[in-house]
């Protein structure tokens, strides 16, 4: 009682803690190890009580030394610089590498058998509220994932696993508890109106869904005509992609002409196709597009379920020089509050230079948000990741309120093998 109580006024006093940018006395906070942890110790992730069980156990999962070119500020002409980065605590999930084989070496290995065992026997759900029980469960799940790709070759991370998806079980949600959830994006967006429309899932918004039909051949995994991204993160997130031209510079019409051009069946073959002002060179400057992340979860009774949380939102708007915007949901602040807030990465915060398209590796360059995001959409932003692919895939505009990219991805779990292993262990008593 005394854990419990303990973690529900640490998780109480999280979200004036969260609203800082960076907490200087947990994370580096200047120069190439900027976001990285200044000491090898739980970071406050899911209260701010260095004590609680589920910031030991984040640390275990997720916190290790990895190599990382940085890049130089953008118009410089300083040289890259190789160093090494203690990476851990409260950072968007596509900043940790999908791979496993560190979490098998002792001590690391003991020591987390040990806490997710006590985890199993003793859940400490008092006082969690359901947003970050969801959270805990999907960082559970990238590891569970991790580790079942590993297995294969290295027996030591099955019972790592196993206690994985026993502990997703112990902190689960009921099926009734999920279907209940009715987060509205319009309220999150309230509070971000600066590069957040409330209207985006209103019938005359002129927002428009984009969902792309890639070509699957035999040999193709089952999630293949889901997002780059939903498939980078093993379709445990949804990734929606939004668009929307405003009234002046042609609307929807421009929208459908542009994708006509880009990623039609005569994509970028006629001069007039090239030229236009929705054509295949880029969407008309004050365009807004939009990418929505939120999660799958799991229930007490192992039926999948798409959450309506927003875990992130990337924005650009097309201009000169672009505008480029990442908001995420610090797992902190949502812990901590009855509603979601979302926060902005900083200018020269940094992060992979593929983003949350690719997986992370070690070495992988670690670059400004600008830099990360004109690979795929131009220095003005005003290009579509999927035209930028040698073969764009066919690309269809739907009304935002719909669920078919969620449908995908869900079929796209259910159907993964990890997901059918994972069931396995998570149904045992």
């Amino acid at each position: 009682m005394r854990e419990a109580a303990l973690i529900a006024a640490a998780v109480a006093a999280a979200l004036p803690v969260a609203a800082k940018a960076r907490d200087t006395a947990v994370y580096h906070n200047e120069g190439p190890l900027r976001g990285s942890l200044l000491r090898n110790e739980p970071a406050p992730v899911y209260s701010t009580d260095p004590r609680d069980p589920w910031n030991r156990l984040f640390h275990l999962l997720y916190a290790r030394k990895l190599r990382a070119e940085v890049g130089p500020p953008e118009n410089s002409n300083a040289p890259w610089m190789s160093i090494t980065r203690l990476e851990g605590g409260d950072l968007p999930e596509f900043f940790f590498p999908p791979d496993g084989g560190y979490l098998v070496q002792e001590p690391r290995r003991s020591r987390l058998r040990s806490v997710l065992e006590a985890g199993v026997s003793s859940p400490t759900l008092r006082g969690r509220s359901p947003e970050a029980r969801i959270l805990f469960q999907q960082d559970l799940w990238n590891r569970f994932d991790a580790l079942h790709a590993l297995a294969a070759k290295d027996s030591r991370a099955t019972p790592l696993a196993r206690l994985l998806a026993r502990l997703m079980a112990r902190v689960a949600l009921t099926n009734d508890e999920l279907a209940g959830m009715r987060l509205s994006f319009a309220e999150t967006a309230q509070e971000r109106l600066d590069v957040l429309d409330p209207r985006l899932f209103e019938a005359d918004s002129g927002w428009s869904e984009l969902v792309s039909y890639f070509e699957l051949g035999p040999s193709s995994d089952t999630g293949g005509g889901t997002t780059m991204h939903a498939r980078r993160a093993a379709w445990r997130l949804v990734f929606r992609r939004f668009v929307r031209v405003p009234p002046e510079a042609g609307g929807e019409g421009c929208l459908r002409e542009h994708l006509a051009a880009t990623h039609g069946p005569a994509a970028g073959r006629s001069a007039a196709a090239v030229e236009g002002p929705c054509g295949w060179n880029g969407l008309p400057s004050g365009t807004t597009a939009l990418l929505l992340e939120t999660p799958l979860a799991l229930s007490a009774d192992g039926e999948l379920h798409s959450i309506p949380l927003v875990l992130a939102a990337q924005v650009r708007v097309v201009r000169p020089g672009g505008s480029f915007a990442f908001l995420h949901a610090p797992r902190l602040t949502v812990s901590g509050s009855p509603g979601l807030s979302l926060e902005p990465l900083g200018e020269q915060d940094l992060l992979p230079q593929t983003g949350s398209v690719f997986p992370r590796s070690d070495g992988q360059p670690l670059v400004r948000l600008r830099q990360s995001c004109v690979l795929c959409h131009g220095p003005d932003g005003g290009k579509l990741g999927t035209a930028m692919m040698q073969l764009p895939p066919r690309t269809e505009r739907l009304a935002p309120a719909n669920t078919v990219e969620e449908g995908r991805v869900l079929r796209a779990k259910r159907e993964s093998e990890s997901f059918r292993a994972l069931l396995r262990f998570f149904r045992e008593p």
